[in-house]
């Protein structure tokens, strides 16, 4: 494995088994990698304790205020993390910060150069929702960093195969390659390249050029190790779905800048249909 420089991940928690899960895939996906975890609260500015309440005294049953009790949170969540997922090449960080969540997590980017985003989240009763308005879609759409999605049902086990869906409208810059070579290295996994089409067409040649340099890309760094699979006449969605099910797909990656093809594949869907999103993660990457 290439000597990888330390790489800085923050893990915003709300203190639920979904948060604690993301941690503990992260942790077990970069094992052998040198990290450093930042586990960040975020919460709400009328959590945060000011001196402004001895002007307005609290009655006593209140005045223990809730950012206190989650500052409270976050130290057990903590020292859990470096009790429980204690390992050399891991440092783990807690923060507690206040505001809005996509103004906090940018902030965090810049003082402390996050490399990744790790996000939990929850199954079948979010997904009722759509996902692009949580939390995760947030951070995903609004956030310039790679993020990994992580479903409540997700457990680590090496990936032996990750699967690449495009539609090749997209071309591959440098910094996508560079994610996905990192992401196949670590796990010493194959790559599934998928092209989901509902009907039979040709190829642009726009898509024609961006799939050329995609392959040229993997034959020279991942020789054997790659595959291309189209799909044709089934609804995207399913189709997707279908391959990682049966082809014990471990994880699925996307590029973040497509999104009409990211919101058509995950989050316009209906919630029978996306099972998968309880089990398998999600690396969304950013150019």
């Amino acid at each position: 494995m290439p000597n990888y420089s330390i790489k800085n991940i923050l893990v915003p928690v709300d203190f639920s088994e979904n948060s604690w899960n993301a941690l503990c895939y992260a942790v077990a996906l970069y094992k052998k990698v040198r990290c450093n975890f930042y586990i960040l609260h975020v919460a709400g500015l009328k959590d945060q304790p000011i001196d402004a309440a001895r002007l307005f005294p609290l009655p006593v049953n209140l005045s223990n205020q809730t950012g206190i009790d989650k500052k409270e949170l976050l130290d057990n969540f903590h020292s859990k993390a470096c009790d429980q997922l204690a390992n050399e090449n891991h440092v783990f960080f807690g923060q507690m910060e206040y505001g809005g969540l996509i103004d906090v997590v940018q902030k965090q980017l810049s003082e402390k150069h996050i490399d990744l985003i790790v996000m939990g989240t929850t199954g079948i009763d979010n997904l009722k929702k759509k996902v692009m308005g949580s939390n995760t879609g947030a951070i995903i759409t609004r956030v310039r960093c790679n993020t990994l999605v992580v479903p409540e049902k997700a457990q680590f086990i090496p990936l032996q195969r990750i699967t690449f869906p495009t539609d090749f409208n997209i071309f591959y810059t440098p910094k996508v390659l560079k994610s996905l070579t990192e992401i196949l290295d670590i796990n010493k996994a194959n790559l599934d390249v998928v092209h989901v089409s509902s009907v039979q067409m040709d190829f642009t040649e726009n898509q024609k050029t961006n799939k050329d340099y995609l392959f040229d890309y993997l034959d020279e760094v991942f020789p054997e190790k790659y595959a291309f699979n189209i799909i044709q006449n089934k609804k995207i969605v399913h189709a997707i779905q279908d391959f990682v099910r049966e082809n014990n797909i471990g994880m699925i990656s996307m590029i973040a800048r497509n999104l009409n093809f990211l919101q058509q594949l995950f989050f316009d869907s209906k919630v029978e249909r996306m099972s998968f999103h309880t089990t398998v993660p999600m690396l969304v990457i950013h150019e």
